[in-house]
């Protein structure tokens, strides 16, 4: 019984640990493309993109 309240408590872990992950996978994703979107307005009007610091 104790061996499947903490299986179970793990797989509730689990779970919510990848719906974080997917939901800041998604975020970055997001602002991934927007950092491209203005990189390519920079660019389209002669500005230098930035380098990485």
């Amino acid at each position: 019984m104790v061996l499947e309240l903490e299986r179970a408590c793990y797989n509730e872990m689990e779970r919510e640990s990848m719906e974080y992950f997917y939901a800041d996978e998604k975020e970055l994703q997001r602002q991934r493309e927007r950092i491209r979107q203005l990189e390519n307005i920079l660019t389209e009007n002669g500005i230098p993109v930035p380098e990485e610091s």
